[in-house]
């Protein structure tokens, strides 16, 4: 969604964020809609388990806002660690007491966006961000929107691996189409490996409506068991909804 550097703030002397659109979506009139929506969106929560979002600006290719291209970017909080995506694959799955610390703050930070009507659509470990002392930030809103005003035409976006049901369907979506993801996150942070995994979209919706996953306990044998009692009612509560 886009390409995101590190920057000095001059005035402030302090390390900022800023995320630029890819040049291939640069003068996309949507894509450029989405951008605004997202600070539009992120400035509303205010919570230390979500990425703050300063402003929007824009510049064009001679950095003096004269004749070039412009470029449409936003800054917001810099956060010096690495996403939990690239943990894991450094370090596969997380010890149980850094993995329900992390579960914790991922569930405050959702639920302060839920607060406001604020649905992600994509939480997934590459939009969750650990400071240098394992703190959680949620990042990336650029596919959230209020959930009053998502449109069923526009349910699908996301990311399938990580997608709820009604996401895959186009249908209405809710904040339980978040929990839908955090949960699949959780099952990934405490084993190791994802709830369900496929090579195809077709397939990956296939394999959420006709099975269930591995119980966590027969890849990580010292799992405290009400971890795993919280998981499999947090399963049936979300079948029970999708149908």
């Amino acid at each position: 969604m886009g390409e995101v550097y590190r920057a000095e703030d001059l005035k402030l002397g302090q390390a900022v964020a800023l995320k630029f659109l890819p040049r291939s979506l640069a003068q996309s009139e949507n894509a450029l809609e989405r951008f605004t929506r997202e600070v539009r969106l992120a400035r509303q929560v205010s919570h230390p388990n979500v990425c703050r979002v300063f402003d929007i600006g824009e510049i064009t290719d001679d950095g003096n806002g004269g004749e070039g291209t412009l470029h449409t970017f936003l800054t917001m909080e810099f956060v010096d660690g690495e996403d939990l995506a690239s943990l894991m694959r450094r370090i596969g799955r997380l010890p149980p007491d850094k993995a329900l610390e992390i579960a914790r703050q991922l569930c405050a930070g959702l639920a302060a966006a839920h607060e406001h009507g604020i649905i992600h659509r994509d939480l997934k470990p590459a939009n969750i961000m650990l400071d240098g002392r394992g703190r959680v930030r949620i990042t990336d809103f650029g596919l959230a929107g209020l959930a009053a005003e998502i449109r069923c035409d526009a349910a699908r976006a996301g990311t399938p691996a990580y997608m709820s049901p009604e996401q895959f369907a186009g249908g209405e979506l809710s904040g339980k189409s978040d929990l839908y993801s955090l949960g699949l996150v959780l099952y990934e942070i405490f084993t190791g490996k994802r709830p369900f995994d496929a090579s195809t979209v077709e397939e990956m919706a296939r394999l959420r409506d006709r099975s269930a996953p591995t119980a966590p306990s027969q890849f990580v044998k010292e799992l405290d068991p009400l971890i795993e009692s919280r998981s499999e009612e947090h399963t049936s509560e979300l079948q029970s909804l999708r149908h």
